[in-house]
């Protein structure tokens, strides 16, 4: 008996496991914090600021406050062909002095949010969140 309940959770901790990650077998974040089944701007823009910071940490190797043009081309290459997340990053450029700041990294959590809520009802639902990355090639919210 005990074997029986062993392996049977050790079966759904697979699965759960399994339906965390996307596709490419990373793990997708919980936009939805509270639960509730329905990811609001605040709860996307708290989840995404964590993972923006991150990146920015990274690519900023002088911390000087701005990603430029050399940062990223200085970033080790990851994925496939190569590419890396900083590739895209200079295109949030909002004031176009060739760097990015934190405040126009953060500004792209709003402008995928309002992409993202299609019936602009004001929050995500888990279908409107399951279609944002597929126009990057993968499945599931990043």
């Amino acid at each position: 008996m005990k074997r029986i309940i062993i392996a049977t959770a050790v079966a759904m901790l697979a699965a759960t496991a399994a339906q965390a990650a996307g596709k490419d077998g990373h793990a997708r974040p919980n936009f939805d914090t509270n639960g509730d089944g329905k990811v609001t701007l605040a709860e996307f823009k708290a989840v995404s600021a964590q993972r923006q910071d991150r990146l920015f940490d990274r690519l900023d190797t002088n911390k000087d406050g701005r990603i430029t043009q050399a940062e990223v081309d200085a970033a080790p290459k990851r994925g496939k062909g190569g590419a890396h997340a900083g590739g895209m990053i200079l295109r949030l450029d909002a004031d176009k002095d060739g760097a990015v700041s934190r405040a126009e990294m953060a500004g792209m959590a709003d402008r995928r949010f309002q992409m993202a809520d299609a019936n602009k009802d004001g929050w995500l639902s888990p279908d409107e969140l399951s279609k944002m990355r597929p126009r990057r090639g993968g499945s599931g919210a990043q």
